[in-house]
């Protein structure tokens, strides 16, 4: 890890703008990463703001460490932390992380299935439905709209039935949804 700051340090100094920028993100991302050990016990033992602000921390940062202790995370007993965990899960470039959002989707709390929704939104993957579908009868309307978001991506037509439904009786935002997956799901 010394090398790495060598290197980085000295080009900090470069004339090259470009080189001096990715030097730096470079020397924060080694920072944060050497911190790593720290911000996940904190994940798994501070007091939930605590908690939260190591899950954003640790986000920026890429391999299996990481996903790992966002995992933990997002069963952690707060519903603040679950769901920064699951919202930070969605942002990683590791499809290996999408069962565990899915997962989320079976959730108490309404708060962390929307998060765990818009987090499933890079993935357009049909083999998602059947853990998305059941949440277009859930309680909760910005759940229903998220499901529906997310289903209408995908374009799967197995979801036209309850499109065309919603596309009639749903609240605003869940019509819209509908509508626009009709206007592009296959025929």
């Amino acid at each position: 890890m010394e090398k790495r700051r060598e290197i980085f340090l000295s080009a900090l100094q470069d004339k090259d703008d470009e080189i001096k920028k990715a030097a730096a993100e470079a020397m924060e991302n080694l920072t944060a990463r050497s911190r790593l050990v720290e911000l996940a016990q904190k994940i798994a033992s501070a007091p939930m703001l605590e908690k939260v602000r190591a899950i954003y921390a640790i986000g920026a940062l890429k391999g299996p460490s990481v996903a790992e202790a966002l995992i933990k995370a997002s069963k952690d007993p707060s519903e603040d932390v679950r769901a920064a965990a699951v919202r930070v899960l969605g942002g990683l470039p590791d499809a290996n992380v999408l069962a565990h959002i899915v997962e989320a989707l079976k959730d108490a709390s309404a708060i962390v299935q929307r998060v765990a929704l818009e987090a499933m939104a890079g993935f357009r993957d049909a083999r998602i439905l059947p853990a998305v579908m059941p949440l277009l009868k859930n309680q909760d309307p910005g759940v229903v709209e998220r499901a529906l978001e997310l289903a209408g991506r995908i374009g799967d037509k197995r979801t036209e039935e309850a499109m065309l439904y919603f596309a009639v009786k749903g609240n605003h935002k869940m019509r819209l949804a509908a509508i626009k997956a009709l206007g592009e799901m296959d025929v």
